[in-house]
Formats: C-alpha cells, sequence, structure tokens
C-alpha cells in the first residue's frame, strides 16, 4: 500500500505566477493538461495582473464584466479559481479560496464600492476558507452542515508542521486573515442572486463531490460555473463528513442526476468554467461526465484503475477511477456508487454506536 508521493515544485520558469506564495510540494501530482494550461495562460494572457492590495490572487478578464481570481493551492492539490461576476448594480463573488490575503480589499479595487454578495460551490478547504472574511455567504442548503462543522479558528492548522513551518506552499502566516463567525446562507437549488436591470445569476444543485455541491448560471454570459465537478483531470466523489444529514447526495448515482439535469438545459449556456485548470471549456464535457458515471452505475466493478493511499498518513483507502472521455477519472471509494449504499452504511454506523453503547464504550 503506497502513499502517492510527494512532488518538489520546480518554480524557476514554471508557472510564472509571480506570487508572493512560493509552492514547496504537490500533496498529489498535477494533471499535466491543468499544468500546461497554467503556464499557457500566466505567459500570454494580456489581462493578468497581481494588485498590491493582495500579492497572493492573479487577476484575469475572463469577459467584460467576469474576473477569474487565481490563487496558489496552500495544501499541495491544484490550484483554485474563485469568480467575480459584475452585474449593472450589485455583484456576485463565487468561492473565497483559503482566506489568505486581503480579498476584500481586491474585490473594492476591481469593482469599487459597489454591493457584493458572497457563495460557494462547495465548502472545501480551498474554496471557502476564506470566508472568514465577509459577514454572511450562500451556499446550497444540503452545504450548510459541511460549512457548519469547519467554522473554527483551527481551519488552517493542517497547513503546518509541528514547527510552524508551511507544509506545502510558503506564506506568511500573518497574511491569514484572522478567524471569526459569519451567517452561512443555505438557499434552495435555482434560488437567484439579482445583479440589476435583470442581470441574473442561478445557483443549480449540482452534488457529487460534496453533498451539497452547487454550480452558478451566468444567463447572460451564457456561461456555467461548475465548482469542482467539471474539472478536467481527476473528478472525485468527495467524503462528506460523519452525520450529514444529505450524504446519499456524495455519490455517483447523485452526481449524475445532477449532470442529466444540466443536460437537459444545454440551451441556457455554452461553455463551463470549473474551480481548476482550464477554463471557457465546451459545455460538452456535461455529456462526457453523465456517460462514465452511467458506465459506474451499470457495472461498478469495471473500472481502468485502483488506487491506495494512506488517510492522514495511516489509514489505507481504496479509491476506484474510470476514465473520462479526453480528460482523467472520475474517483470513488467504496460505499460512493448508489443512494442506497450511504442508507445501508447509515444504518451500519447506527448499530455500532448501539452496540458500543451496550458495552460501555
Amino acid at each position: 500500500m503506497e502513499r502517492l508521493p510527494q512532488q518538489p515544485w520546480n518554480r524557476e520558469g514554471c508557472l510564472l505566477s509571480h506570487l508572493k506564495s512560493r509552492r514547496i510540494y504537490w500533496n498529489v501530482e498535477e494533471p499535466p493538461l491543468r499544468e500546461a494550461y497554467e503556464r499557457l495562460i500566466r505567459t500570454v494572457d494580456t489581462t493578468r495582473k497581481i494588485y498590491a492590495v493582495n500579492p497572493y490572487a492573479e487577476v484575469y478578464r475572463m469577459r467584460k464584466n467576469v474576473y477569474g481570481i487565481l490563487t496558489d493551492s496552500l495544501d499541495g492539490y491544484g490550484d483554485p479559481w474563485m469568480f467575480l461576476i459584475e452585474g449593472p448594480k450589485r455583484a456576485l463573488l463565487i468561492d473565497t479560496s483559503f482566506g489568505l490575503g486581503d480579498l476584500k480589499g481586491l474585490i473594492r479595487e476591481l469593482i469599487g464600492d459597489k454591493p457584493y454578495d458572497v457563495a460557494n460551490t462547495h465548502s472545501h478547504f480551498d474554496h471557502a476558507y476564506g470566508n472568514y472574511q465577509f459577514d454572511r455567504v450562500y451556499c446550497h442548503e444540503n452545504e450548510v452542515y459541511a460549512l457548519q462543522s469547519a467554522m473554527n479558528g483551527q481551519v488552517w492548522d493542517y497547513l503546518f508542521d509541528e514547527n510552524g513551518n508551511c507544509k506545502w506552499t510558503e506564506f506568511d502566516r500573518k497574511d491569514l486573515i484572522p478567524f471569526r463567525e459569519y451567517e452561512i446562507a443555505g438557499v434552495p437549488d435555482g434560488f437567484v442572486f439579482p445583479l440589476g436591470d435583470g442581470y441574473e445569476v442561478e445557483l443549480v444543485f449540482m452534488p457529487g463531490h460534496t453533498c451539497g455541491h452547487a454550480a452558478f448560471l451566468d444567463k447572460q454570459n451564457r456561461i456555467l460555473f461548475g465548482g469542482d465537478n467539471v474539472c478536467f483531470g481527476t473528478v472525485g466523489i468527495g467524503v462528506p463528513k460523519q452525520g450529514d444529514p444529505n450524504r446519499k447526495y456524495a455519490t455517483v448515482e447523485g452526481f449524475y442526476e445532477g449532470l442529466c439535469r444540466l443536460i437537459a438545459r444545454r440551451a441556457e449556456f455554452d461553455v463551463v468554467f470549473p474551480s481548476h485548470g482550464m477554463v471557457d471549456v465546451d459545455a460538452g464535457i456535461l455529456e462526457d461526465l453523465a456517460a462514465t458515471c452511467k458506465a459506474v452505475l451499470d457495472n461498478p466493478e469495471d473500472y481502468n484503475d485502483r488506487r491506495v493511499f494512506l488517510k492522514n498518513g495511516k489509514i489505507p483507502v481504496t479509491q476506484y477511477c474510470r476514465q473520462i472521455y479526453e480528460s482523467g477519472y472520475l474517483t470513488w471509494q467504496k460505499g460512493q456508487i448508489y443512494y442506497k449504499d450511504t442508507m445501508e452504511r447509515d444504518i451500519a454506523e447506527t448499530c455500532n454506536g448501539k452496540r458500543g453503547k451496550q458495552n460501555g464504550t
């Protein structure tokens, strides 16, 4: 049983980010397509800019009123995108990265004093730990449990070793914006953010990677901001927190149904902007993902690869992989294919809990 090796990060001439942060190690190897894309965009995109107010973020002008904000990953995984959509009267920020650097100040540089809302595609570190800079953050109602579970001042501790040194990416610790509680506004599928003069962005429930993962549909630009569910490279069915009442949606079946709902709306958007790697991706990627999910649902034993890694460096976990057409892999773990798998797991955990109490443990 092997742990995926950490990869030294050769910064010289590699991604040319010129950010204040500095990559040390990959936790997992970055897919070659993503690395090549980031090398290209950071080299040739003439809209790329780093603002003095936040030297940890690169800003790109994706559309006349859409900004892509790229930051280094702090935990050895893929570099995350944030997206800022500026409407006539309001704006919407999608995701908040790790919370390193003054994100609020950067937004002011981009849109001035215009009011804006903040929303998460999902609750993972690289998309939601910047939430503490804001008073209120929106998410799909199924993601509230996970965000609440993560609301504490120790969320960044895992980035440092026992001596307080950065483990994966070097940065100045004082540039982490301090923790404070914020309001989590859970909203239903189809919730609309009005940005003024008829400009609307719709939250679309798209589970799989997490129980309440959401995409955002910019109807004017015909862009679907797809979060981690539509990335080129690995698309993973996430492991929900124990006790999450919506855990059945973190399954291949939940992912497939969400994809089918979006495919039925293909006339409303042309491209997808994932939260990692390449953006402005043809929306046909949704059909490729759906076909992969269907193959897994039809025959779970017909996978292309099986990998074993050590969770927390100790617990062996088996990950199953199925090839996505012209992309990477869909990955999942045991008990993450069908809705019924999660119900069986709930029953088993409940029984084990009762048995432990009877035994005095």
